[in-house]
């Protein structure tokens, strides 16, 4: 799949970005996996916590948030003007299918 300059690949576990290849982890892989699924509405971190790490829903951690920014990272032109991987404050994350 594309999501914009970048082709991720689920089934080896990678972003490629150019001449660059990222290998994804396990949870990496999971947590854009889901937003990809669910693009264009916004997703929650009690409902990420739940799917991708196996979590209960009410835990405290700040995990979402960093694997956020790493793959923010990976498919983002400019990751700290992110047009792709939004965060809507207070709810969750939005994957936009393509940047406006």
């Amino acid at each position: 799949m594309t999501l914009g300059a970048s082709t991720v690949d689920f089934a080896n576990f990678e972003v490629r970005r150019g001449e660059v290849l990222i290998r994804l982890t396990l949870l990496e892989a999971g947590l854009l996996k889901l937003l990809y699924e669910r693009r264009g509405t916004v997703v929650g971190k009690a409902e990420i916590l739940e799917k991708v790490w196996n979590l209960h829903p009410d835990t405290e951690t700040r995990a979402v948030d960093n694997f956020v920014v790493r793959l923010r990272k990976y498919i983002e032109a400019d990751p700290s003007n992110a047009k792709l991987l939004l965060t809507v404050r207070g709810a969750g994350y939005r994957l936009e299918a393509e940047a406006p």
